[in-house]
């Protein structure tokens, strides 16, 4: 049997608790208005519409298109949904493709790179690979993932890659008839092909080709007679391997490290160059040159020897380029203009 203390604990409960129900009633009276008045506020912004949301489909495609050199389109997809049917609708946002073949990363890019080749439709794709570690965490994986890229080499528009030739040999080896511009450093990481293996023969609208530093010539032909050319930090006898290909070069920008390397010199048959790489070296070097159909020529003095004049005389003998920039000239412009007329100069004096 309850004690009488039990029953007025019991009974001061039931009480208390009436009051809170009371209060709890009360307050709800006092909150349904601001409750209501909330409802309204979230309707009204459940009917609000951002401007950038009610853009036709195009318009919005266009300003997408233009966020893509920022982030990655898949960045897109996270955004909204709106943002997402859109991104995924839009082919020319996938036309751009990255692959970096890290260890312990070679499964994301496979991946990667599965999504995008679903993803860019019939546009126009460019590329930009990189391969550089000797070992990868699975090989097989980026077998896979280059084997992948050449079904699609008909749709290649710009190439930036840095792959081991043995990669380069069945990559670049098929009809590319839109591919227009390649970057390229390549290297062995096997035993050196006997001859260089030719790459991108069947690209007939390639004009543009950048040289890394790393571009062996030795182990790679390109086709040389069609393109304009840009190179930097390019050993003095790797240049002169490419020039005696170029034998139609128009457009050429190299950058040489050390002139007086006396292999370059036996590579076309001019005296051995000694001593450090100074004015001397640098005069022979570009007495090797013959450029019979340059257009653009940008130099700097030192590498014209003594007689200037003549060593542009000598280096076109077909014909003069119609611009002529020299740097770091002690010769005059008018002294330039005198002996070739019919060229445009722009003379940089040293110290300019």
């Amino acid at each position: 049997m309850a004690s009488s203390s039990d029953q007025k604990r019991r009974s001061t409960a039931r009480a208390r608790i009436a009051q809170l129900d009371a209060e709890i009633e009360k307050l709800q009276r006092l909150m349904a208005p601001l409750l209501a008045e909330r409802e309204k506020c979230n309707q009204t912004l459940a009917e609000y519409k951002f401007p950038i949301l009610t853009l036709p489909t195009e318009i919005t495609s266009e300003i997408l298109l233009q966020f893509l050199p920022l982030k990655s389109p898949s960045f897109l997809l996270q955004i909204c949904r709106q943002w997402r049917d859109v991104a995924l609708a839009t082919p020319a946002l996938w036309s751009t493709l990255e692959l970096f073949f890290y260890p312990r990363r070679q499964a994301r890019q496979r991946d990667l790179l599965k999504m995008w080749l679903q993803r860019f439709g019939n546009c126009a794709l460019s590329i930009r690979m990189d391969y550089p570690m000797k070992t990868a965490d699975d090989k097989t994986i980026v077998e896979e993932s280059i084997g992948a890229l050449p079904q699609h080499a008909s749709r290649w528009q710009d190439l930036e890659i840095y792959l081991p030739v043995e990669r380069l040999r069945s990559l670049a080896a098929g009809a590319m008839p839109m591919l227009r511009s390649v970057t390229i450093g390549i290297e062995s990481w096997g035993e050196r092909p006997e001859t260089p293996v030719a790459l991108f023969a069947d690209a007939p609208a390639l004009k543009h080709v950048v040289l890394s530093s790393s571009f062996d010539p030795f182990l790679a032909t390109l086709p040389w007679s069609q393109i304009t050319l840009k190179g930097e930090d390019l050993y003095a006898n790797k240049v002169l391997e490419i020039l005696r290909h170029t034998t139609l070069l128009q457009d050429c920008d190299l950058t040489i490290l050390d002139p007086s390397e006396s292999s370059a010199a036996s590579l076309i048959h001019i005296p051995p160059l000694d001593g450090g790489p100074g004015a001397d070296a640098n005069h022979q070097l570009f007495k090797a040159f013959r450029l019979p159909v340059l257009q653009t020529l940008a130099v700097h003095e030192v590498f014209l020897g003594p007689d200037p004049i003549a060593a542009l005389s000598g280096a076109c003998p077909n014909g003069f380029p119609q611009e002529i920039e020299i740097f770091s000239a002690y010769t005059a412009r008018e002294d330039y203009e005198a002996a070739f007329p019919l060229a445009s100069f722009t003379v940089h004096k040293n110290g300019e």
